[in-house]
């Protein structure tokens, strides 16, 4: 065991090489984006627009909404990881077609929102009190501005779904009626290394001045990433919807985010703890329904089921059997049984 700490000791210590700079995409891999999102895989809904909310004393947030005529209630979403509101456009027009206002947000560090201003691509923070805040902002501006009457859905994917559950533990997004977490990221795998052992390594890291940087593997984002023999096991096998991320960030520089950081990882695992010590959380009256894949491999369904009993008959699971974490690029039968979820969470607040 002294040398296992030694180790992780001289890893947290070292000074990690700089990552290669970021290669510009190829006029053949622009070319091969441009074809693939013209086959209308980033189509949001009709009336789309984005607009920019200040966060904080002098940040900002990418906040995009549409409404059809006399909608039945609204819908908040917060992408996940690396994520962004073009990216998930399956599931944001599905929700307006059955008829809900909708709207999605880019948290602090992705899409059109704040970056860092060492490395824009990297990591926003460790603190993610800072994500559960953005939450709050933007369900509060949406609040504000929504067409609809009816009932507001804070809906959101993977760390997006960490993010809401961390805003309302923290207070924030009262105006919310109900949480709709899709495979919430509340804890993470980490394969072999005991979860223990992987945030000490990461604190010292934090701890030794490493926090900024990219985890081992990890870096700037690069348009030749994507490899379908390793993306389905996490995301499945749909090709004509699993390279959407890379090809709205090759066409689009602003889209781009890269690698997670020592700092970020230390975060999420401190912040998901904490999520399942709430009070808050387990007191919340609001409904809470997580939808959970059966494929999980990226993140603990344990930990979200664990959090979703402590809050008690207020909080159910769904879980979606063949979907993998990235859910929101499934066959369309997959993705309809969130959806399903989703009717079946607003006819509650209905009824």
């Amino acid at each position: 065991m002294r040398l296992l700490l030694t180790a992780l000791l001289l890893a947290a210590c070292a000074e990690n090489p700089a990552p290669e700079p970021p290669r510009e995409p190829t006029g053949e891999e622009i070319a091969r984006a441009r074809a693939f999102l013209a086959e209308g895989q980033s189509a949001l809904p009709g009336g789309w627009t984005f607009r920019t909310i200040p966060f904080g004393e002098d940040g900002f947030l990418r906040l995009g909404s549409a409404s059809p005529e006399s909608p039945r209630g609204s819908v908040l979403f917060v992408p996940g990881y690396t994520s962004s509101p073009e990216l998930a456009s399956d599931f944001l027009a599905r929700w307006y077609a059955l008829g809900f206002e909708v709207a999605s947000v880019d948290l602090p560090g992705q899409g059109g929102s704040v970056r860092r201003q060492d490395d824009y691509q990297k990591t926003y923070t460790g603190d993610f009190s800072v994500f559960g805040a953005a939450v709050g902002t933007a369900v509060e501006a949406f609040d504000r501005a929504r067409m609809s009457s009816g009932p507001l859905i804070l809906a959101g994917d993977s760390f997006g779904g960490h993010s809401l559950l961390r805003a309302a533990a923290d207070g924030d997004a009262e105006e919310a009626d109900a949480l709709f977490p899709i495979v919430p990221a509340v804890l993470p795998t980490t394969g072999k290394v005991p979860l223990g052992l992987a945030e000490f390594a990461t604190g010292l890291a934090v701890r030794f001045g490493q926090g900024a940087e990219y985890m081992a593997d990890n870096g700037p984002w690069v348009p030749d990433r994507f490899d379908p023999a390793t993306f389905e096991p996490v995301c499945g096998d749909r090709e004509d919807r699993a390279f959407k991320n890379d090809a709205l960030m090759t066409l689009d520089p602003a889209l781009r985010v890269g690698g997670v950081s020592n700092e970020w990882a230390y975060g999420m695992v401190r912040s998901g703890r904490d999520l399942l010590r709430s009070e808050a959380l387990g007191q919340d009256a609001r409904p809470i329904r997580m939808v959970l894949a059966g494929k999980e491999v990226v993140v603990r369904n344990d930990a979200a089921e664990k959090l979703c009993a402590r809050a008690g008959e207020n909080c159910e699971v769904t879980v979606v059997e063949e979907a993998t974490h990235c859910v929101y690029l499934e066959e369309d039968e997959v993705q309809e049984e969130v959806h399903q979820a989703l009717l079946r969470l607003y006819e509650e607040l209905v009824r």
